[in-house]
């Protein structure tokens, strides 16, 4: 008996759908089965009329969910940006340029 090459009846069955597309998204899940996610407290608490250091100490813990921290390694060299990111820097520094009346 061999167990080379294709066998008859083997593989998946044509229209059978997988758990993972049945099933919902982890996060869609876990938002329906939490009312609140812990994102969603700090940012209430920092519209909320708490007092000014509990505001601050909740917009800062959620920040980072918002903005992204800038770089601070050294910047790229032209020949190392993508089109993309070097249209970015030429537009940035035309603004910078208009900015400081250069």
């Amino acid at each position: 008996m061999s167990w080379r090459g294709r066998r008859a009846g083997a593989g998946r069955k044509p229209g059978g759908k997988s758990r993972r597309r049945v099933s919902l998204p982890p996060a869609l899940a876990h938002r329906q089965m939490v009312e609140e996610l812990p994102l969603d407290v700090l940012v209430a608490a920092m519209r909320d009329e708490t007092p000014i250091e509990q505001r601050l100490a909740a917009a800062k813990a959620a920040a980072p969910y918002f903005h992204a921290k800038v770089s601070s390694g050294p910047p790229k060299a032209s020949f190392e940006m993508t089109d993309g990111e070097l249209e970015i820097a030429i537009s940035r520094e035309k603004e910078h340029a208009l900015r400081t009346n250069r």
